[in-house]
C-alpha cells in the first residue's frame, strides 16, 4: 500500500476525562499511582486536608456568627435599659411626655423588629 493511502486511511482521536469533586474515579487514581510513587495516597491525603479545612472555616464561621449576635444582644439590651432608665428620669424631673413616649417607644419598637426579623429569617 502507497504511504499516501496509508496516512489517508489512519484517524487521530483525542480523549479528554473530567470529574466533578474533590476525588478522581478509582482507575484515573491507578493511573496517577502508577506515575507519580503513591500518588494515590497523596491525592487522598490532600483531599482528607482540604475536607477538614472546610469543617474548619464552616465551624469558624459559625462560631464567629455566634459571638456577634451575642454582642448585639448585650448591646441592644443595654440601649434598651438606657432608654427605659431616660424615660424614668425624664418623668421624674417633670419633662414633657413626649419624651418619655420617645425613650420607650426604642425598646419596644427594637423587640417588635427583632421578632419580625426571626419569623423572616424562619421561613
Amino acid at each position: 500500500m502507497p504511504k499516501q493511502q496509508q496516512e489517508a486511511g489512519a484517524q487521530q482521536g483525542l480523549v479528554s476525562q473530567q470529574w466533578a469533586g474533590p476525588l478522581p474515579p478509582p482507575g484515573a487514581l491507578a493511573q496517577f499511582d502508577s506515575i507519580i510513587p503513591n500518588g494515590a495516597e497523596r491525592i487522598m491525603a490532600m483531599v482528607e486536608r482540604e475536607q477538614q479545612h472546610r469543617i474548619d472555616q464552616e465551624s469558624a464561621i459559625l462560631n464567629a456568627t455566634i459571638r456577634d449576635t451575642r454582642r448585639g444582644h448585650w448591646i441592644d439590651g443595654a440601649v434598651s435599659i438606657l432608654a427605659l432608665a431616660g424615660c424614668v428620669l425624664s418623668v421624674y424631673l417633670g419633662a414633657h411626655p413626649a419624651v418619655s413616649v420617645a425613650l420607650v417607644s426604642l425598646p419596644v419598637v427594637a423587640i417588635i423588629q427583632a421578632i419580625v426579623r426571626s419569623k423572616s429569617n424562619g421561613k
